[in-house]
């Protein structure tokens, strides 16, 4: 697809920017613990990743031994600069990918805000390099370099104009299956006193992962989103914690203890992230949400397939 003036002209200042903080960004490696863990939901692509569950972003850079260099540190010192400034590039790209809300993306936010923009290339700024150098068969290298989402979910609320959503363009999708469909099998729902969060069950509808999802009445009645929470406890965990493992989310410390588990019977929004969940499952979260607002301290999972 043929790439607007705008966005080639932003993808030339980008690639300048990539240059610039090779030279300022130290080669660190990051802990092993930025590792997808069983259950995560996570979004592979052709160069890297997008984790939700543990809000980490990673991608791959290969770079090629130089021909006609005087030395064999050097040639590698340069294959491994070219592999960094790939690698960096390739990040870039999978953060303009990361779902903002049901409607937005990172890169409709950079391409209409020169705020977004900036934010983003300080983020980029401090990337890490995960794991060690990779020295390959053909003799080329090939790096990873990761950042936290933390960065970006931070960003944007500093920028609440890109948490709104519109009215018009968030339909709702209701899941009607016939009795010969496949469901995943449904969790038990505990409904006993004190409730410490809500799991949302979104296995089989295509739901998929973002910043700041909401969850819905089928009357689209927003029961968490933005204005549930304050902001710092956004920040400070995420909007939502994401799994596939339903019994691995009910352990999650986000929610342990006794949370309260909900089929979803829906989706909504533009990018589908948002979750619809039934109007009298939404009268027993508000009736439990009364007594200790689990609701405002983003105890809330979203399970996905």
């Amino acid at each position: 697809m043929e790439k607007s003036a705008l966005e080639v002209c932003y993808m030339n200042y980008l690639t300048k920017q990539i240059l610039i903080l090779i030279l300022i960004v130290p080669i660190s490696t990051v802990s092993a613990q930025w590792g997808a863990l069983p259950g995560a939901v996570v979004e592979e692509m052709e160069f890297g990743a997008i984790n939700y569950s543990q809000g980490y972003i990673t991608a791959v850079g290969i770079g090629a031994i130089p021909e006609n260099v005087s030395s064999a540190g050097q040639a590698r010192a340069n294959a491994i600069r070219a592999a960094k400034i790939d690698a960096l590039r390739n990040l870039a790209e999978l953060v303009n990918d990361v779902r903002i809300n049901s409607e937005t993306t990172i890169k409709m936010g950079v391409v209409e805000s020169d705020v977004i923009k900036s934010g983003v290339n300080a983020i980029l700024r401090g990337a890490k390099q995960v794991g060690d150098v990779k020295y390959l068969s053909d003799s080329s290298v090939e790096i990873t370099m990761g950042i936290s989402m933390g960065g970006i979910l931070d960003l944007v609320f500093a920028n609440p104009n890109q948490l709104k959503v519109s009215e018009t363009s968030s339909e709702i999708f209701v899941e009607r299956k016939t009795t010969q469909e496949q469901t995943p099998a449904p969790i038990p729902a505990r409904t006993s006193e004190p409730v410490t969060g809500i799991i949302v069950d979104g296995r089989g509808l295509g739901v998929k992962p973002s910043m700041s999802p909401r969850v819905l009445t089928e009357n689209g009645d927003v029961i968490y989103g933005p204005g549930s929470y304050p902001v710092d406890y956004a920040v400070a965990q995420g909007v939502v914690g994401y799994h596939k493992d339903p019994k691995a989310a009910e352990g999650d410390t986000r929610v342990k203890g006794n949370p309260l588990v909900i089929k979803a019977v829906g989706i909504s929004g533009k990018l589908s992230t948002d979750l619809v969940i039934s109007s009298n499952d939404a009268k027993i979260v508000f009736s439990y949400n009364k007594r200790n607002d689990f609701l405002g301290k983003c105890k809330v999972m979203f399970i996905l397939d």
